[in-house]
């Protein structure tokens, strides 16, 4: 399941996507700017409370968290300004 949103950054609308990571059971969603195969944020599901939440959690709902999450923390702009691939928990 992919995700397109949008971001103002610098000024300037930019398009992003968001999906789950590949696997049998996704224990991450991977952020990156639309049209790049380049991942900018890892959201990882770590410890027990974030694995019952991907077990639990509708995909949908999971990747909109997280991009509500990637977007209250500046988690893209870090990205793009420094050229490393952001990660924190989902």
């Amino acid at each position: 399941m992919i995700q397109g949103f949008e971001q103002t950054i610098g000024g300037k609308q930019m398009q992003f996507c968001a999906s789950l990571g590949e696997g049998a059971t996704p224990h991450r969603v991977l952020v990156s700017e639309a049209g790049s195969a380049q991942t900018l944020v890892i959201l990882d599901a770590s410890g027990l409370l974030g694995a019952l939440k991907v077990e639990f959690e509708e995909p949908a709902k999971l990747i909109a968290d997280a991009i509500r999450k990637v977007q209250a923390e500046g988690l893209i702009e870090r990205a793009l300004d420094t050229g490393v691939i952001q990660e924190a928990a989902l």
